[in-house]
């Protein structure tokens, strides 16, 4: 009780926002959608450094946090971003579709 299955933990952080928010072609690995995932080595372990962060601040709460689980590789729209801790090629950043305007 009180942990959430990988799979559930999956839908939470992929296909929940972009229901939530109502944003197209993201949160699944479907045909129409954009092919963006992150593979996990789910046994690896990691210490977090700060000096690994790239915001604005340029710290991190979880500095020195031991991690069990790392992305190995994340694929953006079907072209790898980031393998084994190294971002591969220019940002890709694109604007994305909503289901509907939503005015203010």
């Amino acid at each position: 009780a009180g942990r959430l299955s990988l799979n559930r933990l999956v839908d939470l952080m992929g296909a929940g926002p972009a229901r939530v928010y109502g944003v197209l072609g993201k949160g699944r690995l479907a045909a129409g959608y954009d092919a963006d995932f992150t593979l996990v080595d789910m046994k690896k372990q990691r210490t977090i450094e700060e000096s690994w962060i790239v915001s604005p601040c340029g710290w991190t709460p979880f500095a020195g946090h031991r991690c069990t689980g790392w992305p190995v590789m994340t694929i953006i729209r079907g072209q790898v971003a980031m393998r084994e801790d190294e971002i591969i090629g220019p940002p890709r950043g694109a604007p994305v579709r909503f289901l509907e305007a939503r005015g203010g």
